[in-house]
């Protein structure tokens, strides 16, 4: 039986063994362990016995158990154990220079604004006491550690991070990574392994913007250009206003039209699947025009018909009477 082990160089590594004794009759089997026949050996490179590695299993051979550390891993060959009982049992070492990279669970993340998210990352634990370390970067909520066992008895260290996703955390990029300790007191830091997460939010911030953005002549035209930060994004409404009456005006995230003293308060809606965000009301300054000049129009007429006192001496002989529209 072939069983792969990885291991960190300069660190110790936990080889989870047992064994059954193959075609030896069960009458004869607790004798035989009793009397010591079963010998546990390790091989460098090779199942040549010539070229062993001085180390005894920490399991208790009487229990059919050979589990074994192996302390101060080198690089170099591959390494074979050996019991022998009457069969054989290898296992093959593979020494990393480098630490293995962490696993993410789930591998994606798609979820829902206020939705709570759960990420486990999860990284081997060779050597019983030295496991590693693990780092979550952002650091977005509390994360809680863990060691697991799996059926083939190695160990892998866990750390579950849990928060709750906001638009914020749209787009971003979060990793993991371990810090394994060696024997000789060197930290080694494994590769990271990272996800991007996806969050579904409705329109947010929404916000108008007008070209000219200057005061504008009555009757001329604009373009309104409707913006929102949403995911996924938002189809866009336009709506006028004079006084208490809203009419809708046209659809699209741009819309052009022309501006009057009673047609100049606009505003937009972004809507996708998971909601509906309007911007404020904006209101356009309109221009009146004169013989040859123009004034600013307001809803006051009074104040329409009364010129700013810096122009008052300017364009005084151009003013019409205080009864008449702009």
């Amino acid at each position: 039986m072939l069983i792969s082990i990885e291991a960190l160089k300069g660190s110790c590594v936990r080889i989870p063994c047992s064994f059954t004794l193959g075609s030896i009759k069960a009458v004869d089997y607790n004798p035989c362990l009793k009397t010591h026949s079963c010998n546990a050996i390790w091989m460098r490179g090779g199942i040549d016995k010539t070229n062993t590695v001085g180390s005894s299993p920490s399991g208790n051979l009487n229990q059919k158990d050979c589990t074994t550390i192996l302390d101060n891993m080198p690089t170099g060959d591959e390494l074979y154990f050996r019991i022998e009982c009457g069969n054989c049992l290898v296992t093959c070492l593979s020494i990393l220079d480098t630490p293995p990279t962490p696993t993410l669970t789930p591998a994606t993340v798609e979820v829902r604004e206020g939705t709570s998210v759960s990420l486990i990352c999860s990284a081997a634990a060779p050597c019983p006491s030295l496991h590693p370390t693990l780092t979550w970067t952002p650091s977005l909520g509390q994360s809680e550690e863990g060691l697991q066992e799996n059926q083939d008895k190695t160990q892998v260290k866990t750390s579950s991070l849990t928060f709750t996703a906001s638009y914020l955390h749209h787009e971003q990029n979060i990793s993991c990574t371990a810090l394994y300790k060696q024997q000789d007191g060197k930290n080694v830091k494994s590769p990271e392994t990272s996800l991007t997460v996806t969050v579904l939010y409705p329109p947010k911030n929404t916000s108008v913007s007008v070209s000219p953005s200057d005061s504008v002549l009555e009757g001329s035209s604009v373009t309104l250009t409707c913006r929102s930060n949403a995911n996924p994004a938002g189809t866009y409404a336009w709506y006028r206003v004079n006084g208490d009456q809203v009419t809708s005006i046209g659809h699209g995230n741009k819309h052009q039209t022309q501006v009057y003293t009673d047609h100049r308060q606009f505003y937009c809606g972004a809507t996708n699947d998971h909601g509906t965000k309007n911007s404020s009301v904006i209101e356009l300054d309109v221009l009146c025009t004169y013989n040859s000049g123009t004034i600013l129009c307001d809803s006051d007429l009074q104040q329409q018909c009364q010129p700013s006192s810096e122009k008052l001496h300017l364009v005084q002989s151009q003013w019409r009477p205080c009864d008449t529209n702009c």
